[in-house]
């Protein structure tokens, strides 16, 4: 659309025109800083009014009057920023008679305040100079032919007679609005201003003070709105006493006027500081149906609604409005589209665990926490992570045949093995029966500085038929056939066997470094699994059993020396 102004240069413009009129084309823009706007351009008219609707935009404020944001002119064009908003007769299909009065009652204050308060006639009054925001506020613009009561006419009767054209031209366009709605508040009100705003008489017509008094502005939702309004003005046991039943005067108007028109009153930092609403309105907005029967809004309007304005709030940076926000964040987080959650809420919650406050930050980590499923804990807490906990559960798939405690079972107790890491000392015990052999215990006291591998050769033969069913139990043991069991009962009894012929536990499998006490028994030993050795140290343990007998082979050697030497004599001498 050509160069935009340089203040506005980070400001993108629609090239479509929603609205065109004789002095100005309207269009929706978006700017850095302010978000959504509107932009009012007037292109070569050199009688377009665009300047004087500027002006006035900016020279009166007011809730419901039309926000200026910002002017500015080129050699062939002007550009006015306001809030925005769109006119209403592009979205008047779309409003309900609840939306209607709200609106209409804001138009009226509107024009209340240019009358009292500005002395001020609006002079054009009609469809075309209503708006809507996106958070369904009416607003009133069409300031270009704004009027200043003159002085000589401030009293009550020449005022009213200057005001009157606009009460004239309020009743026609709520005429307009009020045409097909069977309501009785809205037949009610519409037969009260063709009656009376409709006059021809200009001293019979009401002013807008008047018409604000009619019961049409005094429905529950209206005055549910008024007050939220003017919270701030309110004593404290008025707020008290309007927060304990707003809940069930909330759940009688439409979900979807509530969501449009109502959320960002309830949802005021205002309101967020007091405890009654806290405790007992916030719950019922902060919380979908889904999860609270009591709530005001389903899964998809709280989406519509709700979740715009919780994005919003985690950018407020107040500790009673960040509290309330954490305290309910499991419930609707998960509500939230994932990329609102990594772009908006998960910078605000990484900021808040910077904060003095040890409940902002206590309660942060539990929101984080809610994130993770969501999110990924990638993105939560970052990738810098690695394998550190296993899980240690038995794999059902095998250890019905391969538990230690059913191979055990099927041991009779006299004879049961124990399992690998769980030996004692044979000093003490008689072939793992568990009970002490006094009997032989001078004779093992004889020869207890023998080694393991003082063990006969024909004993260390038997010791390795002993340990070779053992390496052959990990093929038995993966796999669950009929076979597999035949094979598992045939290598245990013949491991039993040789345990009841040799005490394998002299030999130093494990090859411990002593010989445990009784204050080193390990009363978890049933639970060490019964891993096999693999065939590396098997070679091991033969590479040791050939060794000692190299070792008793040499032993005997020298004994023999030892006999012929006594039949030597004096020859020694000479050798």
């Amino acid at each position: 659309m050509g160069a935009v102004p340089s203040s506005l240069l980070d400001c993108s413009i629609d090239e479509n025109p929603i609205l065109t009129t004789k002095d100005w084309t309207l269009h929706h823009a978006q700017k850095q800083d302010n978000g959504p706007l509107s932009v009012f351009i007037n292109k070569n008219n050199p009688d377009s009014k665009l300047s004087t609707l500027a002006q006035s935009l900016k020279t009166y404020r007011h809730p419901s009057i039309l926000s200026f944001l910002a002017w500015s002119e080129t050699k062939s064009q002007a550009y006015l920023f306001t809030e925005k908003a769109c006119p209403l007769t592009l979205v008047l299909g779309q409003q309900s008679s609840h939306s209607i009065s709200l609106g209409l009652l804001e138009i009226c204050q509107a024009l209340q305040f240019l009358h009292d308060k500005g002395n001020l006639v609006h002079g054009n009054i009609c469809q075309n100079a209503l708006f809507i925001t996106p958070a369904g506020r009416w607003k009133i613009a069409g300031l270009e032919q704004v009027i200043h009561i003159p002085d000589n006419k401030m009293s009550p009767d020449s005022k009213q007679s200057e005001t009157s054209r606009d009460v004239l031209a309020l009743g026609l366009v709520i005429t307009e609005l009020l045409l097909g709605l069977n309501d009785e508040p809205s037949k009610d009100f519409l037969v009260y201003t063709k009656s009376h705003l409709l006059l021809p008489d200009l001293t019979r017509r009401p002013t807008i003070s008047q018409v604000l008094e009619h019961p049409y502005f005094h429905q529950p939702h209206i005055e549910i709105f008024q007050f939220l309004k003017d919270l701030t003005l309110k004593l404290e046991s008025e707020k008290k006493d309007f927060f304990l039943g707003l809940g069930e005067k909330l759940g009688q108007c439409p979900a979807r006027v509530l969501g449009a028109q109502f959320t960002g009153l309830l949802l005021s930092r205002y309101v967020l500081m007091d405890s009654t609403a806290r405790s007992k309105l916030i719950p019922k907005l902060l919380e979908p149906q889904s999860k609270n029967s009591d709530a005001l809004f389903t899964d998809e309007l709280f989406k519509e609604f709700i979740v715009p304005q919780i994005r919003t709030m985690f950018l407020v940076y107040d500790m009673s409005v960040r509290l309330v926000l954490l305290q309910h964040f499991s419930v609707y987080s998960s509500l939230i589209d994932v990329q609102t959650l990594e772009d908006d809420i998960l910078p605000a919650l990484l900021l808040g665990l910077k904060d003095l406050n040890p409940n902002i930050v206590s309660e942060t980590l539990r929101a984080l926490a809610d994130l993770v499923p969501i999110l990924g804990p990638e993105i939560v807490i970052g990738r810098s992570r690695s394998k550190i906990f296993s899980d240690g559960s038995p794999n059902h798939k095998i250890t019905p045949v391969l538990s230690s405690q059913q191979i055990m079972e099927r041991v009779p107790h006299s004879q049961r093995v124990p399992p690998i890491g769980a030996e004692q000392d044979p000093l003490e015990t008689d072939h793992f029966s568990g009970t002490e052999n006094w009997d032989d215990w001078e004779d093992e006291e004889e020869n207890e500085e023998k080694t393991i591998f003082h063990t006969e050769p024909d004993k260390l033969i038997e010791a390795q038929q002993v340990l070779e069913p053992m390496i052959s139990m990990k093929s038995v043991l993966s796999s669950n056939s009929e076979e597999s069991h035949r094979r598992l009962q045939s290598d245990i009894d013949t491991l039993v066997k040789n345990v009841q012929d040799l005490d394998i536990l002299k030999l130093d499998i494990k090859v411990p470094s002593k010989i445990k006490t009784d204050e080193e028994v390990d009363f978890f030993a049933d639970m060490t699994p019964n891993i096999p050795k693999q065939k590396s140290s098997l070679e091991k343990f033969q590479t040791e059993l050939d060794t000692a007998k190299q070792i008793r082979e040499q032993k005997f050697a020298a004994v023999a020396d030892l006999d012929t030497e006594e039949g030597w004599g004096d020859e020694e001498l000479e050798w």
